[in-house]
């Protein structure tokens, strides 16, 4: 388990499929957002992050009243739960289909008619890919690799660099970012999907207590500030070759 340093007086969990590194601050864009609000924060909470896989996240949630999770959706099965912020931490374009070959199909392509050619295509248990491909994923679970664990999502996209896969769904964004090396429309195609076509919006999560309540108004206080905005649309402006920054900048509402 992880800490950050600080005379708080409640202790948040963060349970994460990605832990940072010892001693460092994670690359991942998201990551550098909460950490930022934590700091901000240091003087009221102690905040460490735990190890869990997708699954176990959702399970210490209803175990632990100051556990939080970040960059997830909301769901009414995950709103039974847990409570959630009302601002959202980012904004991603919807799932792609990435593949390790061309495919000569029109776009967007049907989830279904992909899994119908016998492609195999990996996909993380217990994550929320939205209504439409999760309905297809659950009545497609033997025809699909479904991958568990901590870290999972990067381990399938090297099982995709290996060859061991011939395809993920994945947000465009996050796979350009993690993988700098990868020739998009050379090694890796990148396909719409007819059942992701919906804006996807990254929240904080916690226990549905009076610990996780305070700490999603404060952590929001600090959302609101004018120094935290700046912060957001420097990160983004810096990751531009990999996201749309000002589509997403414009839909957190910070133009």
């Amino acid at each position: 388990m992880i800490s950050f340093a600080s005379s708080a007086k409640q202790e948040i969990i963060f349970a994460t499929d990605l832990m940072p590194d010892q001693g460092k601050r994670k690359a991942d864009l998201v990551s550098n957002l909460v950490y930022y609000v934590i700091e901000a924060l240091e003087s009221d909470y102690k905040v460490s992050f735990q190890q869990a896989s997708r699954e176990r996240e959702w399970r210490l949630i209803t175990k632990q009243n100051n556990v939080c999770v970040y960059n997830k959706t909301r769901t009414l099965e995950r709103e039974k739960v847990a409570i959630f912020s009302t601002l959202p931490l980012i904004v991603y374009a919807p799932n792609r289909l990435i593949l390790n070959k061309p495919l000569s199909v029109p776009q967007p392509v049907s989830f279904q008619h992909i899994l119908s050619l016998g492609l195999t295509i990996g996909v993380v248990k217990g994550r929320n890919y939205g209504e439409q491909l999760d309905s297809v994923i659950a009545e497609n679970t033997d025809r699909l690799y479904l991958g568990a664990g901590s870290n999972k999502a990067e381990r399938l996209e090297v099982m995709l660099k290996q060859g061991k896969l011939d395809g993920i769904v994945e947000y465009s964004s996050v796979f350009k970012s993690r993988q700098q090396d990868a020739r998009i429309d050379q090694d890796y195609f990148i396909y719409a999907l007819k059942e992701a076509q919906e804006v996807v919006r990254g929240f904080l999560a916690c226990a549905n207590s009076e610990v996780g309540k305070q700490f999603i108004a404060d952590f929001e206080k600090v959302m609101q500030s004018e120094n935290y905005r700046a912060f957001v649309i420097a990160r983004l402006n810096e990751a531009s070759n990999y996201i749309e920054s000002a589509y997403i900048i414009e839909q957190l509402g910070y133009k």
